[in-house]
């Protein structure tokens, strides 16, 4: 059974530094198109435990939005296989195949350490490679993250509580949601979002990169806009 440990606004080691420690970072390089100035996904094994570390951080913060968890024995094997199965200890830099098309490609650090060996790489647009092996690594660290931590959404700490407002996102098939310009790091449902009120343009990109629609919201102050589309 998945067991939460805690949710924190605080800044955590990413790493332990007593005992024998493996991991696998996935981080985006900044600059990018979200309005997050760090995010990162990490998967920490120490025996006996094998932790999940979500972080995001905003510009000008020195805390970050923080979740950590507990990764099962079937997890923690299904990362130790992606690892090994794509070779990732001995993967070299990687940039697309071709050109940036639409608005803008998201380039990630990945670094790891196996038994005390530490490897980096940087790849950019790894869903557009034709090396299926960075998308597999890098999607497998997200995916298995995020099922422990869950999101952590976009939270603006500067809207006034009488002029906010959400969204809820669904969408067929599901989509990454990018609104007034930023990427969210979001995939649909999303549901919960926070937005300043007024008029909003949200774009969605369907996950195999086969649909992308854009749409104009409006929100109210202290309600919720539902957005549900079909992108086929």
């Amino acid at each position: 059974m998945k067991r939460s440990l805690v949710s924190l606004l605080v800044l955590l080691p990413l790493v332990f530094t007593a005992g024998t420690t493996d991991y696998v970072r996935v981080r985006l390089e900044a600059p990018s198109p979200s309005p997050f100035r760090t995010i990162s996904y990490e998967v920490t094994r120490r025996a006996p435990a094998t932790t999940a570390v979500h972080r995001r951080l905003l510009p000008g913060d020195a805390e970050s939005l923080h979740a950590l968890g507990l990764l099962t024995e079937a997890e923690t094997a299904t990362i130790d296989a992606v690892v090994r199965e794509t070779d990732a200890m001995h993967l070299p830099d990687a940039g697309p195949a071709t050109p940036a098309a639409g608005w803008g490609q998201l380039t990630w650090v990945v670094s790891l350490q196996v038994d005390g060996v530490l490897h980096e790489f940087r790849c950019t647009a790894p869903e557009n490679l034709p090396d299926r092996r960075y998308f597999r690594l890098i999607d497998a660290v997200r995916t298995t993250v995020k099922g422990v931590t869950s999101e952590l959404p976009f939270r603006n700490v500067f809207y006034e509580p009488e002029r906010r407002g959400w969204v809820n996102i669904i969408s067929v098939p599901a989509a990454r949601a990018t609104i007034d310009g930023f990427d969210t790091q979001l995939e649909t449902p999303l549901y919960h979002y926070e937005l300043a009120s007024g008029a909003h343009t949200i774009r969605l990109k369907s996950t195999d990169g086969r649909f992308e629609r854009e749409y104009k919201v409006k929100v109210e102050p202290g309600g919720t806009t539902q957005l549900r589309v079909d992108l086929r």
